[in-house]
């Protein structure tokens, strides 16, 4: 709603955004998805990456080109991270903490591209920053920047990983506590993680190569960022009616969630950025199984 409401104060319904994903393509794609709808409603739209990962995304329409225009940072070097590597596909798991401490290098280079912005007279409307992106608060604050978390996986698996209050009164800490729902969860649900999928899910919790947990990243996130965005989907969610329970990230995380991409297996369209409770707090197992199988792909 805010980024909606942004849009029709702005006059002529233009914001300029800034748009920065995890490096893995997994993320990287769905941002870029996310770009394009947004520059095709008029909006202007910096996508920051490395230059690697830049020269290896889908070409962008040619009409889009205009309003969609991409930026490169450098990624710096950091021992034991082969040379070239600047995402996910190009290493092996266990080198994931190494690649997550050289961006975190990005820092400097981020904070003076958006300094070098302000001065120049574009101060963006809004940054959209990833799960792993903690450090760009602090840096958007100095510009007043509002920041957007857009979380590429469907918001079963934010109600499901919860927020650090709910954590620290329910500890998790080994893979067997995500093999059955949390405690957190208001109504019956079914919704939990195969024994060895939730290998995957504990070790978000415990800090890697980089010295910080993926899950510390995001809960400062969620804790700071002025709105999550979140992806819904058909297969994964079914359709809101009127017995669905009120809105589970609204109340865990004390702010309202946004839908702003619905997607099916044949297309994905943009909707409105409004507001609205989020169905799909039943899920099967096998619905957040197929989810967690997807993001250990490509995480």
């Amino acid at each position: 709603m805010e980024i909606a409401a942004a849009a029709a104060d702005s006059g002529a319904g233009e914001l300029d955004v800034v748009v920065f994903p995890w490096l893995a393509f997994g993320h990287m794609i769905p941002y870029l998805e996310l770009s394009k709808r947004l520059a095709a409603r008029g909006n202007a739209v910096t996508f920051v990456s490395t230059p690697r990962n830049l020269a290896r995304l889908p070409p962008v329409p040619a009409h889009l080109s205009a309003r969609l225009r991409f930026v490169p940072l450098p990624l710096p070097a950091v021992e034991g991270l082969p040379e070239d590597a600047e995402s996910t596909a190009d290493v092996l798991p266990d080198k994931m903490g190494l690649l997550m401490k050289a961006m975190d290098g990005l820092a400097d280079p981020l904070a003076a591209f958006l300094a070098d912005a302000v001065a120049a007279g574009r101060r963006p409307d809004w940054i959209i920053l990833d799960f792993c992106h903690h450090w760009v608060l602090p840096i958007a604050d100095q510009h007043k920047v509002p920041c957007a978390l857009f979380q590429i996986l469907h918001a079963a698996i934010a109600a499901f990983l919860g927020p650090r209050w709910a954590n620290a009164a329910h500890p998790r800490t080994e893979p067997e506590d995500f093999t059955v729902p949390p405690k957190w969860i208001p109504f019956p649900c079914t919704t939990f993680f195969l024994r060895h999928e939730a290998q995957w899910v504990a070790g978000a919790f415990h800090a890697n190569a980089s010295g910080v947990s993926d899950m510390d990243r995001l809960w400062h996130i969620w804790e700071r960022c002025r709105l999550t965005i979140h992806r819904s989907c058909e297969e994964l969610s079914s359709p809101i009616s009127s017995e669905s329970p009120p809105s589970l990230p609204g109340s865990c995380y004390r702010r309202c969630p946004t839908t702003v991409m619905k997607t099916t297996h044949k297309t994905a369209q943009a909707v409105s950025a409004v507001p609205r409770s989020y169905d799909g707090w039943t899920t099967s197992p096998s619905s957040l199984s197929s989810t967690s199988r997807w993001a250990a792909r490509h995480h």
